[in-house]
This record gives structure tokens, C-alpha cells and sequence, in this order.
């Protein structure tokens, strides 16, 4: 099962083409998915950015939200995230989650690295309009050769110790990527499926189209 989070960041970067078994609105993310004709299977958050005309508007679909006190410590995508992997799915895709307030976009990139360590067997992503973002453990990880032209790597939390790239545009043995460095942006599949391996560290990928978008 693929499960989507959608937040209420800017329209304009929502993927193109929005697809999951089931959808969870945080806040007002319900109205981005309503807005793009996708009616959302449960809504959580305490909808106190969704706009009165808004709320007039959608106001029958916003009946089946979930309604907490905007007086918390999590964050609406974070309580989201919490309902999604009560439901033990294969995939958990976030969206809506990236431009305007970048404090917005740093507490997602920590709440689904959170998620990702307490639940390895899940894959956690997150999309817009030309990005893919996911975080990497320790191991071999497979890349497929897809839409996106450019594939780069960062470290997230100290060092990632023993990088080896292979099916590559620049393939590497046995690196580093240190926590100051951006040396690994930009790298190209070129075979079917790219992998990367490394020993320790977490390591953040991010796999972008060409900045057109086509």
C-alpha cells in the first residue's frame, strides 16, 4: 500500500500527477488535494490556516476531518505521519511539504527522517513538481534510472564513511561524504539502476529534473 501526506505548501510545486491507495490531508493540504480533484480519505490538523471562503467552499469534505488544538508540540504532518504508519504500508509519500516557509520545510525533513529510523521497512519520500527526497541508511541501496536527470548526495548527521557509487556518470570506491561537503552534487545515472553503498551515517538523496520541469 502507498500512502500520501499532502501539506499545505504553495500549488505550484505539487507533482504534476498525484498518486497513492490512500490520502491524508494535514491541514490544509486537504484543500490542495481537493483542489486537484483527489478527495482525501482522513484529514488531521487544526485547520486554522484553511481560509474562511475555503472552509464555505470544501466545507462537506472537511466534515471527516480529524480536529486537534493548534496548542501543540507536533507538527500537522507530524500527526499525520503518525496515523500513516498505523496502517503498516509498503510506501509513505509526502507532498505539498516543500517552498514558502523554510522552518516548514526543515521540520518535515527531521519528522520523516524520525519516521524512517523507527520504521525501516517502510519507505518514507518526499515529492514535488522536480524533486525526489528520501534518506538512506548504512547498506546497499538500488537507484533506478527514471525522470529525473540529476541524482546528489549529502550527508545528513555527521560523516557517511565508505561511499561507493556504481552504474554512475562519476562512480566512486570507498569515499567520503563529509557533513561540510557538497562534492557529491549532480551525479548522473547512467545504467538502469544506480547503486550507492556506505558503512555508517545517514545520507540524504535528492534526485531533480532539469530546472524547466520537463
Amino acid at each position: 500500500m502507498r500512502i500520501g501526506i499532502c501539506g499545505g505548501g504553495p500549488r505550484e510545486q505539487l507533482p504534476l500527477t498525484l498518486e497513492a491507495d490512500y490520502w491524508i490531508g494535514a491541514d490544509s493540504g486537504a484543500i490542495r488535494l481537493l483542489e486537484k480533484g483527489v478527495t482525501p480519505d482522513f484529514i488531521i490538523g487544526d485547520l486554522d490556516s484553511i481560509q474562511n471562503a475555503e472552509r464555505e467552499k470544501w466545507q462537506s469534505q472537511l466534515m471527516q476531518a480529524v480536529q486537534v488544538s493548534p496548542e501543540k508540540d507536533e507538527t500537522d504532518t507530524y500527526l499525520a505521519l503518525e496515523r500513516a504508519v498505523e496502517m503498516l504500508p509498503k510506501q509513505i509519500v509526502l507532498v505539498g511539504v516543500t517552498g514558502g516557509r523554510l522552518d516548514h520545510y526543515q521540520a518535515v525533513l527531521h519528522d520523516m527522517l524520525r519516521f524512517q529510523l523507527q520504521f525501516p521497512s517502510i519507505q518514507f519520500e518526499l515529492l514535488d513538481r522536480d524533486n525526489r527526497i528520501l534518506f538512506l541508511q548504512p547498506g546497499v541501496t538500488e537507484v533506478e534510472k527514471n525522470e529525473y536527470t540529476y541524482c546528489s548526495f549529502f550527508s545528513w548527521q555527521g560523516d557517511v564513511l565508505n561511499v561507493s557509487l556504481t552504474g554512475f556518470k562519476y562512480p566512486v570506491q570507498n569515499d567520503l561524504i563529509s557533513k561540510t561537503s557538497a562534492r557529491f552534487t549532480s551525479n548522473e545515472i547512467v545504467e538502469q539502476v544506480g547503486s550507492i553503498s556506505f558503512s555508517s551515517g545517514i545520507c540524504l538523496c535528492i534526485q531533480s529534473r532539469e530546472e524547466s520541469g520537463d
